[in-house]
């Protein structure tokens, strides 16, 4: 056993053991361990369902399901699955067909292939792939949290993914819920050194979301770790791997339009995505932005989302989980930061889910419990509030 091995044991058995005093963890009382994630995730559906019921009784409505469920960028994700992308996608930009190449291809292709098990019905379809997806990304959230610090935090940091606000993804159509779930399965494939399944499923990651090309810069170093320790250079295979998702998705709109950044251009035309270091996301915060005053609670809810990023990453930092997984926490939360158009949204700093970890690992429970409620509480009005409200950018 390397001293890198043992540390990361070490590390686990001192969060395991911070907690229980004696008692067993939470999920050791089911007949499976695993199994409390997922009643964790359906008592969270639980809870949005009431929400929705809720919220369509205080205004008098009586939306299906779908209402509530197709929101926004639901739409996108349902037609490229029913249709595919545009049959013309060539600059100039023309219209909203050419937009849906701005999504990339992994998550409508499930919702696609879902249906032909629903008879073409591809709304049931996407609820089906959602909930499926949503319920890995609770037990990869878990799994990861058990493997560093233990099953007594993995319990509480999987309670406090299932209901921070960007939870609210559980109940509409997004990709974010499959983003956690592969990026939790690519880093339990690196702590575990198996290189191959990494860059499988780290391509599989840059196939599914832009950002996730993080991968790189992540696999990379715990590439380099393995290098440095153990002369172990199949670890190569990882970063290589990993962002051939992406590029085959670039490949593919570049030989239907000649353009190989045509990604780019569709951002930038669009949906006015590209990196600005922060400025935007700074100006939104300082009520700086021209459109604040129009958006105010929607700003309310980013200052509110900042303050928790900057505690989750301190608490993330202090709690010394192993390198790939604190690398990866920063970089979503730097890349969220520095892209124009994101910022501190709950979804995307949702998605940065090792600051769940450390807030579990860290947080006295005369704190964290608080934290816990207030969460569940804000994530159940920006279920029920925001789809009656159908202004500004979505959570």
């Amino acid at each position: 056993m390397t001293v890198a091995d043992a540390s990361a044991e070490q590390i686990a058995a001192r969060g395991a053991e911070r907690g229980t005093r004696g008692r067993p963890a939470l999920s050791d009382r089911l007949p499976r361990a695993w199994l409390f994630p997922l009643l964790v995730f359906a008592a969270t559906w639980v809870l949005i369902l009431a929400a929705w019921r809720v919220s369509d009784a205080a205004y008098g409505q009586g939306h299906p399901w779908t209402w509530h469920f197709l929101f926004k960028d639901a739409s996108w994700y349902l037609r490229i699955a029913e249709h595919g992308y545009a049959a013309k996608l060539q600059p100039p930009w023309n219209g909203p067909d050419a937009g849906r190449a701005a999504f990339f291809p992994l998550f409508p292709l499930l919702i696609h292939l879902a249906g032909y098990l629903t008879g073409g019905n591809y709304a049931i379809a996407g609820l089906a792939v959602s909930v499926v997806c949503g319920a890995a990304s609770a037990l990869g959230v878990w799994a990861v949290a058990a493997r560093v610090r233990g099953r007594w935090v993995a319990d509480y940091a999987v309670m406090l993914y299932c209901v921070f606000p960007g939870a609210m993804t559980f109940s509409m159509l997004y990709s974010e819920p499959l983003a956690v779930a592969l990026s939790a399965a690519v880093l339990l494939s690196l702590l575990d050194r198996r290189w191959l399944l990494a860059g499988i499923l780290g391509a599989a990651c840059t196939a599914e979301r832009p950002t996730l090309i993080i991968f790189v810069a992540v696999s990379g170093v715990a590439a380099a770790q393995a290098i440095w320790a153990r002369g172990e250079w199949r670890s190569l295979l990882a970063p290589v791997l990993t962002p051939l998702g992406m590029l085959a998705y670039f490949g593919y709109l570049g030989r239907r339009t000649g353009n190989y950044a045509y990604w780019f251009y569709i951002e930038r035309k669009g949906w006015h995505q590209h990196i600005d270091w922060g400025v935007h996301t700074l100006r939104v915060l300082l009520w700086l932005d021209p459109k604040d005053p129009r958006y105010k609670t929607f700003v309310v809810l980013l200052m509110i989302m900042a303050v928790a990023t900057v505690a989750g990453v301190a608490l993330m930092i202090a709690a010394r989980l192993p390198l790939p997984v604190t690398l990866f926490g920063l970089l979503v939360v730097l890349l969220s930061i520095a892209t124009y158009g994101t910022g501190t949204k709950p979804r995307f700093i949702w998605t940065a889910f090792p600051l769940f970890i450390g807030a579990a690992a860290k947080l006295p429970r005369y704190i964290y419990w608080p934290v816990l409620i207030v969460s569940a509480a804000i994530l159940a009005f920006f279920i029920g509030w925001w789809p009656h409200h159908y202004v500004g950018p979505a959570p």
